[in-house]
């Protein structure tokens, strides 16, 4: 079990910790403590890989962190790859660090625009209820009456006089 992660998280049902080894489903053990549901998982654990032993099946594989080269191949249709390498020759730079340059503003642009849809979509909600009720309503409204014309205008708590 030595080469398996293994992950311990807070259970708010069971009002303890669970502790699992990611990629093997079935395999978990609670514990009031991070440490008692560590020492659980590994009596667990134990027992799981015996079966495994006694009845010859191969152990699950373990997760590997991934080391990234950062390096890829990228296959682009002939007048992209051109039109990419006229943009790099204009900016003064490599090829690589205009394409790099492009999908970082790409991202950027993605979630700057997400947060701008998000405020439109405030300053709409804001709007319609500006729009359904043009006037505090939790105010008293003071009606005035001058021959045919009927005004309507908001009280001032504070110029008002106590009854």
């Amino acid at each position: 079990m030595n080469k398996y992660a293994i992950s311990i998280k807070w259970s708010d049902e069971d009002k303890g910790f669970i502790a699992t080894i990611p990629g093997i489903q079935g395999l978990s053990a609670f514990g009031i403590t991070r440490n008692k549901a560590l020492s659980e998982l590994n009596i667990a654990a134990k027992a799981y890989f015996e079966s495994f032993k006694k009845t010859g099946r191969p152990f699950p594989s373990e997760e590997k962190i991934i080391a990234y080269s950062g390096q890829l191949r990228l296959r682009m249709p002939k007048s992209l790859h051109a039109a990419l390498a006229s943009g790099a020759e204009i900016d003064g730079v490599s090829l690589n660090t205009y394409i790099i340059t492009l999908l970082s503003e790409g991202r950027i642009e993605k979630e700057l625009l997400k947060k701008v849809k998000y405020i439109e979509k405030m300053l709409e909600v804001m709007n319609s209820r500006e729009m359904s009720h043009p006037y505090d309503t939790s105010q008293p409204i003071h009606k005035i009456e001058e021959g045919n014309k009927r005004y309507r205008s908001k009280k001032n708590k504070i110029n008002s006089f106590p009854k």
